[in-house]
């Protein structure tokens, strides 16, 4: 930033494209997949298994107590949004995306001041909303936690700017909006209101900054849940919380000695939320009423990364083995299957790629409908291959035997003429796994997977997990057609 006064747009601008890109695309996509009534699960399992550490640490927080009070254990992504909801998932790669984004920033008191206040918020309007009824308080939490995104976004950067005002904070006793205006030329607040707008944060969001609280009840959930937060911040005991306890109380209907218990243990929670998000700085700076600050012990998170292709791992193999054969109990459809499926020898297995594939209407063709790994969507595209008996391939041959295969890079094994040049020059020359699908004993399509982008060796264990996972799909695929028919 120059030493002039920078524009509000200049500060979008520069925080758009240089400090905080991927997060304001992410949110984008997050946001517009949670309230798309087109959006499935799987378009948020492909877009969550890209990410082995994200994956990893979403998995870790969804088998955490506040999000799976029963403590049955969740071993995979697809089952995670099954079971919690679509939009509650989005909220939790969204909070780590804002986190992650945030913490990775120069270290700087202030920055870790407004994401405690920001999780803290966040928490208290949402179980506002959920003692008020609302459906779908998910959407209530991340609308409290952006509240704040141009305070987070602004001391991100570090420049003179952000010197600037820091100082002039620290030596005025001023309202914080007035110094902000004074020094910048606008507040942090106005900053929030130009990036939601920039970044289509919702409506929700932009009531709420304009402090419509005639807007509905949910805005009125995100407006007092910030208030909570700010009065918390300053003085558990003071006045201002006094009359805001009263003033939820009367929106909620109970009496406000509950209110307030209520007001403390979400308190609690939010510092401990922010612990299993990966942000203790941000929990420490979360004020716990008199009765909490002792009894509260805050976990440090160690933000271990996940290797780049998924390891073999029997034990998660095992587990998620057991969930497909839940799966299959509960009636499942043929995509929430196969999905499952994928995600269990992508994860389990330890493969670098893996899809499912079907034959086209004609049965002249087959096409990939569903796949993990890296360059998923050009994977998918372009794995499109010709089944003729005039000029037969390994695809044709695994459908025709029925049977599962191990197709070798070795041009002497038996079933190298099979692996034509077409097929070679989309997957590559190393060795890939396939297995047909079979309803009403015919071939349908196949499952493939392979171990080329990472140059790993599929080894006798791989094949056999393999062959398990794909058994599974096939009993899966045959009480889905018994269901049909009957």
């Amino acid at each position: 930033m120059a030493e002039e006064k920078t524009t509000i747009q200049q500060w979008v601008n520069e925080i758009t494209s240089e400090d905080m890109p991927v997060f304001s695309y992410t949110t984008r996509t997050i946001i517009n997949m949670s309230k798309d009534d087109n959006s499935t699960i799987s378009d948020l399992t492909q877009v969550i298994l890209q990410d082995p550490t994200m994956t990893a640490r979403i998995l870790t927080l969804v088998n955490a107590v506040f999000y799976n009070p029963r403590g049955k254990a969740i071993s995979t992504i697809s089952r995670a949004i099954i079971l919690l909801g679509l939009e509650a998932v989005c909220n939790i790669c969204l909070t780590l995306k804002l986190i992650d984004t945030l913490v990775k920033k120069p270290n700087q008191a202030r920055l870790t001041k407004e994401m405690g206040l920001s999780i803290h918020a966040a928490v208290q309007a949402r179980n506002i909303a959920r003692e008020r009824g609302d459906k779908e308080p998910e959407e209530v939490f991340v609308a409290t936690l952006l509240m704040r995104i141009g305070n987070m976004a602004f001391w991100c950067c570090d420049n003179e700017s952000t010197d600037a005002l820091n100082q002039a904070l620290k030596e005025s006793d001023e309202p914080s909006e007035k110094i902000e205006k004074e020094v910048l030329g606008f507040s942090l607040r106005e900053l929030t209101t130009s990036l939601t707008k920039e970044w289509g944060l919702g409506q929700m969001l932009q009531d709420a900054l304009g402090n419509q609280v005639s807007a509905g009840a949910r805005v009125q959930n995100v407006i007092y849940g910030n208030e909570l937060a700010k009065a918390a911040d300053k003085d558990w005991e003071s006045d201002e919380m006094q009359v805001l306890s009263e003033k939820v109380a009367s929106l909620v209907g109970q009496p406000v000695e509950i209110i307030t218990d209520i007001l403390h243990d979400s308190a609690k929670d939010a510092a401990m939320i922010a612990c299993t998000y990966g942000a203790t700085s941000a929990a420490k700076a979360i004020p716990l009423p008199p009765e909490l600050k002792n009894k509260v012990q805050l976990i440090e998170e160690v933000g271990a990364e996940e290797p780049d292709f998924p390891e073999a791992d029997p034990k998660l193999q095992k587990n998620i083995l057991n969930d497909i054969k839940a799966l299959i109990k509960e009636n499942p459809t043929f995509s929430g299957l196969l999905e499952m499926v994928l995600e269990g020898i992508y994860r389990g297995t330890g493969m670098d790629r893996t899809l499912f594939a079907l034959m086209t209407p004609d049965h002249k063709s087959l096409a990939a409908k569903y796949a993990l790994g890296p360059n998923r969507q050009y994977f998918t595209d372009n794995f499109h291959f010709t089944l003729s008996k005039v000029s037969p391939n390994i695809f044709l041959y695994t459908m025709a035997k029925k049977e599962c295969l191990w197709a070798k890079s070795d041009k002497q094994h038996p079933l190298a003429n099979l692996i034509t040049a077409d097929i070679r020059g989309i997957l590559g020359k190393d060795d890939f796994l396939l297995a047909p699908l079979i309803i009403d004993n015919k071939a349908i399509g196949i499952i493939y997977a392979d171990r080329m982008p990472s140059k790993r060796e599929i080894t006798e264990k791989s094949m056999a997990s393999f062959e398990l996972f794909c058994a599974q799909a096939n009993k899966g695929l045959s009480v889905i057609s018994k269901h049909k028919a009957g």
